[in-house]
């Protein structure tokens, strides 16, 4: 499982497939609980799982769906989490551009409508 660019720009989610846009649960690969594809469930076992290894305790959030991202702060999981979900809740007010991430959405802008 790896993390890829697209031609957005916009990181998303390839390799093996959790089947999380299709279905209403994906499975935690730390503890393979079932997990509500919400962000809020993601969220909140990110912070709560016991079996996901974190590399010192100042990772507070371990992602569910792969094996290679934790961090401290909520809202950088939130961003994360929505690349596995394919969410793109930045959207362009000028065209039909939508990423996950609003430096993209800026960045866009600045490029196409300048």
């Amino acid at each position: 499982q790896q993390m890829v660019g697209d031609q957005t720009g916009d990181d998303v989610f390839s390799g093996q497939d959790t089947g999380a846009q299709n279905s209403q649960e994906v499975p935690c690969i730390h503890c393979r609980l079932l997990l509500s594809t919400s962000t809020e469930s993601l969220l909140q076992h990110a912070r709560t799982c016991d079996t996901a290894l974190r590399p010192d305790q100042s990772y507070k959030h371990v992602c569910s769906m792969c094996d290679h991202y934790n961090t401290y702060h909520t809202s950088n999981m939130k961003t994360h989490i929505w690349k596995h979900l394919g969410l793109k809740n930045f959207k362009c007010p000028f065209c039909s551009f939508e990423c996950s991430q609003s430096q993209n959405l800026k960045r866009h802008t600045l490029i196409k409508h300048s």
